[in-house]
């Protein structure tokens, strides 16, 4: 694949201090942004996974071409930065896709044109040096079960074996057993609420408040040996993917990225912002998070789970601006906004004036405020 250096322009955080928020009773960290020169950046190498079975793999672009194989779901494919010049309609397990055919290389040998609908990015970045031991996952999670605990452990031990030196295969193999020990978590929560599983008052809010000693009980203990911590929200307790011990399975170096994308994660850990659609963190907490998955929603605009980052980011702004259902922003008999939020909104704006989301944040009030919505000092 031909190389290419494209230009962008970057946000960096430069410094970090402590600043007393408008309302003089809190901290934060503060973050400033300013822009660099053009940074150099190489082409990234896109793979694709099928997301639906049996997708039809053609020799040319067109919906008439030869049918050369059908793809089971789950197919990982090289994108050869070709598409076809018209988009198809299609409905797809009940959804329909208006998306043009992409070429592909297949196993590194075979070219071929697939419908886009049908595929997702598995991975965006540098080459992946051995897609047999993203196969050899791949398969191996398909021999799994959804509905065991322990299969946890079990790729916990099979990442230990495949892990390289090579932070692009890292980055895949990461991603490919996250999302499937995601699943396994879900399913475990689910079946815990049909056991009418619960805890204590005080081992619920040590849960919550991320202090809970996991090695005090045994769903603690099964967790723990398997790669989650528990969780707790709107009085459920359930399990979530560990990114600790998913992190340290693998071992190897990932790509900066990815290096980014984990540490959120894990800084989305420690400080529980929401539970259910209640803001139960700082609002503080809530700045600092738009802020930075932001800055990694501009840095990294090509990122392999970029849809995923892109719900975050909006998810997190719309909490910001407008409170969520159990915590609104405004009492909406007066139409006057809170407190709590007024005092963020003007340290953001205050802290942050070149921060694209701060300009949302302004033009957002500012169209309220045309709406006869208040807003005291």
């Amino acid at each position: 694949m031909k190389y290419s250096i494209i230009l962008i322009f970057s946000f960096l955080i430069i410094s970090f201090g402590l600043l007393t928020s408008c309302n003089g009773d809190k901290t934060l960290e503060k973050q400033e942004m300013v822009d660099i020169k053009p940074v150099e950046v190489i082409e990234q190498v896109t793979y694709y996974i099928t997301t639906v079975d049996n997708l039809r793999a053609r020799e040319g672009e067109l919906k008439s071409s030869t049918v050369l194989t059908k793809l089971k779901e789950g197919t990982i494919v090289k994108y050869l930065n070709q598409e076809s010049s018209k988009k198809e309609t299609v409905t797809l397990r009940g959804k329909a896709y208006t998306e043009p055919y992409l070429k592909v290389l297949l196993d590194g040998k075979v070219e071929m044109w697939v419908y886009g609908g049908g595929l997702e990015v598995f991975h965006s970045g540098d080459d992946i040096d051995d897609i047999s031991s993203i196969n050899d996952l791949k398969t191996f999670i398909s021999s799994l079960a959804l509905n065991d605990i322990s299969n946890g452990n079990a790729i916990l031990k099979k990442l230990m074996q495949l892990s390289t030196d090579n932070p692009s295969t890292n980055d895949a193999l990461y991603f490919m057993s996250k999302d499937y020990m995601d699943k396994l978590s879900y399913q475990t929560t689910l079946g815990f609420d049909k056991k009418g599983i619960s805890m204590s008052p005080e081992n619920y809010k040590a849960i919550v408040n991320r202090s809970y000693d996991m090695n005090s009980s045994r769903l603690g203990k099964d967790g723990e040996q398997n790669g989650f911590v528990l969780t707790a929200s709107e009085g459920m307790i359930g399990y979530e993917t560990d990114q600790y011990a998913l992190e340290g399975a693998i071992g190897g170096i990932f790509s900066p990225e990815v290096e980014k994308y984990i540490s959120l994660k894990k800084n989305q850990y420690k400080h529980r912002l929401f539970s259910g659609t209640a803001i139960s963190g700082s609002m503080e907490d809530l700045m600092n998070d738009v802020l930075a998955w932001s800055n990694f929603q501009e840095r990294y605009p090509n990122f392999a789970k970029s849809k995923e980052v892109d719900n975050q980011v909006e998810y997190l702004k719309s909490s910001l601006f407008n409170g969520t259902k159990n915590t609104p922003a405004f009492d909406y008999n007066t139409y006057v906004a809170k407190k709590e939020f007024r005092d963020i909104w003007n340290t953001t704006l205050e802290t942050y004036p070149n921060a694209p989301f701060a300009n949302e944040l302004y033009a957002h009030i500012q169209k309220l405020e045309s709406n006869n919505w208040k807003f005291p000092k």
